[in-house]
This record gives structure tokens, C-alpha cells and sequence, in this order.
């Protein structure tokens, strides 16, 4: 693959999947609360019709690592997780998603508390799913086996702060699906994540180092014994 070829930002479409019963399982309801089932389909409904979540990705050269320095395409990145996990890969899978900005302006009124909730809720599970669509693309297209991906400021071994140098990988990119990043480090629309994206063989999940416990998307236990592992 060609340095060129490394520098091209792909932009995908992603598929919208919402049905009432996986809304109420984030929401922690079940199907005896026919009020907020009917309302859970509804605002569906709504967001099926208006929903346009897309990615932009880019194929990355790994060109160094030293200590918890990752050189990523000339771009430098901190983490002791990170580097452990890309000593010896030379490829990553950068990427910046977002449930869209469609959705953030469906017209539910601000004072409709219980709407707001559900509508947030929605978004999680577009851009939740989104994502898992993303995963499965990127390893069908370039015949990944198994992979695994961390989110900046989702676990303390890879702060937010980190967003900065994923989104400069991309040189203003993430304008084209209408992604912007706050002197802060906070996505617009909110229901956004980036990441990266790495061919990874151990089972490897951030979510056992994350202690975002209520996190709706979580896919393992938090496991305090393998953080003290990479922390020291």
C-alpha cells in the first residue's frame, strides 16, 4: 500500500437499526410498559425517516512506538494500552462516527422530558450499532480475523485529550459528516465517537477498563486486576 493510498479518508453510510424491543432494553424497561413502548416506536419511527449516521475511516500506518509512544502516520499517540496492544502491527483503522445531526433536530419539545429521554436513548443505539456495522465492515474489507478498537477518554490509560491528535490524522475530514471537536475535546452532534480501530487476537476489550458502569454499549465487566496490569 502506497503512502497515498494510507492518506485516503473513507467516508461509508451506515445502516439504521431500531425496533421497539431493543430501545426498551436500554431504556431497562420491558414490554409491560406499553406507554413507553408505544412511545419507544413512535420516536423510531421518527428517527428511521430522518437518521443519517456515517463514518469517515482512514487506513494508518503504525511507524513507531517508544514507551507509551504510538507514531501513527507521523501523528503521536500516548497510551501504555495502546502501545502494548500495536507492538507488533502495522496497520490501524482510524475513524470518526456520528448518529448525525438529523436527529438532534426532530421536533420534540424541549419540556418533554420523557420524549428527550427516549430520543437520547435512540441516538445511543444508532451510533452503537453504527459502530458494531462499521467493526464488521473494516474486517471483511481487509480480511481482518478478529479485531479490537479504544475510544479516547473512554478508559484513564487513554484520556480525551487524545481526540485531538485522532481528529488532526484526519486534517478536517470529519467536516465532511458534519463532526466537529471543541477546544475541549467534546464531539458535536454528542452522540459521535471516534477511535482506532486494530487487528487484535487476545480478546482484547476496553470495556474491562472502563468504570463508566451505567455505560449502555458496555460489552464486559470492568476488571480492576487487568487495569493494575497495564498501569504498571
Amino acid at each position: 500500500m502506497t503512502d497515498s493510498e494510507n492518506k485516503i479518508i473513507h467516508q461509508l453510510e451506515l445502516p439504521v437499526k431500531l425496533d421497539s424491543a431493543t430501545i426498551l432494553t436500554y431504556l431497562r424497561l420491558d414490554n409491560t410498559n406499553k406507554r413507553m413502548e408505544e412511545m419507544a416506536r413512535e420516536l423510531a419511527d421518527m428517527a428511521l425517516a430522518a437518521a443519517r449516521p456515517r463514518a469517515i475511516y482512514q487506513v494508518s500506518p503504525v511507524c513507531g512506538i517508544d514507551g507509551d509512544a504510538v507514531d501513527i502516520d507521523g501523528t503521536i499517540f500516548t497510551s501504555r494500552v495502546f502501545s502494548k496492544h500495536l507492538i507488533n502491527q502495522n496497520t490501524v483503522y482510524p475513524f470518526i462516527a456520528t448518529a448525525g445531526r438529523e436527529l438532534d433536530e426532530l421536533p420534540i419539545p424541549a419540556k418533554d422530558m420523557m420524549r428527550q429521554y427516549c430520543l437520547d436513548v435512540i441516538k445511543t443505539v444508532v451510533l452503537v450499532s453504527g459502530i458494531d456495522y462499521l467493526s464488521d465492515y473494516l474486517k471483511s474489507k481487509y480480511s481482518l480475523s478478529q479485531v479490537a478498537l479504544m475510544n479516547p477518554g473512554e478508559i484513564k490509560a487513554w484520556p480525551l485529550t487524545e481526540q485531538k491528535p485522532l481528529f488532526a490524522l484526519f486534517g478536517g475530514g470529519e467536516r465532511q459528516i458534519g463532526v466537529t471537536l471543541s477546544e475541549s475535546g467534546v464531539m458535536k452532534p454528542v452522540k459521535s465517537r471516534s477511535g482506532i480501530l486494530f487487528p487484535n487476537d487476545t480478546g482484547f476489550l476496553s470495556c474491562r477498563l472502563c468504570t463508566q458502569f451505567q455505560c449502555p454499549g458496555r460489552r464486559a465487566a470492568y476488571d480492576p486486576e487487568l487495569e493494575k496490569e497495564y498501569m504498571t
